[in-house]
């Protein structure tokens, strides 16, 4: 997929910067892959991004929303404009490599095109989703996603908008709680939710 690692620097170049989208629509590819191929049925693809990757999966449902049935944001990188226009921040400008810099206009116009923020669809139906926020993380601001979901709640789908979970850590950072057993919570309170979503839980066991 361009953006990735992979042996040649120019698979990444290809997906990054001006080319960023270039990663976003092979994410998609890969998803509409797997369907057709019979891997996963239609209704019951998931998607899970962290931090930068938060992205990759937030725009690729603003373009194909209908192709997911749910998807985990962990620390999502989504307000990706107003963040690389302040400086101050202690990543934005080791990012204008990966993403450009706004303050350029061809820059800008290639970021707004596949901003999560600035990209929802009003009135339009989205996968349930759960977003998770650490508010020490030094990386991505706690605000990010608190923003993202008000505005998934004010512009999609009313029915579905509900569907869309914050979930705020008030003591961890970017990479949430340290050691063994924080770890393995937060791991099962994703599974429980996805399995829910998926239907994949008894009635007895579906108070989330």
């Amino acid at each position: 997929m361009s953006g990735g690692a992979g042996s040649d620097p120019s698979w990444h170049k290809n997906g990054s910067g001006l080319h960023k989208l270039n990663s976003i629509n092979d994410f998609i590819s890969c998803g509409k892959y797997l369907i057709n191929e019979g891997y996963v049925h239609k209704d019951q693809l998931g998607a899970i991004g962290h931090s930068a990757g938060g992205l990759l999966v937030a725009a690729a449902i603003n373009m194909h929303p209908n192709l997911f049935k749910a998807a985990i944001l962990k620390v999502p990188f989504l307000d990706i404009c107003n963040t690389l226009l302040d400086p101050s921040l202690p990543l934005t400008v080791l990012d204008y490599e990966e993403f450009g810099n706004p303050q350029i206009k061809s820059h800008f116009d290639s970021i707004m095109k596949y901003s999560p923020y600035d990209n929802i669809n009003r009135g339009t139906c989205y996968p349930a989703m759960l977003l998770t926020a650490s508010f020490y993380d030094s990386r991505v601001g706690v605000w990010e996603a608190a923003k993202y979901v008000s505005r998934i709640r004010e512009q999609t789908c009313s029915s579905c908008s509900g569907s869309v979970i914050l979930k705020t850590n008030m003591s961890g950072g970017h990479f949430g709680e340290g050691g063994r057993t924080g770890q393995c919570e937060e791991l099962a309170y994703e599974y429980a939710f996805l399995m829910k979503v998926m239907g994949q839980l008894d009635a007895s066991e579906r108070d989330f």
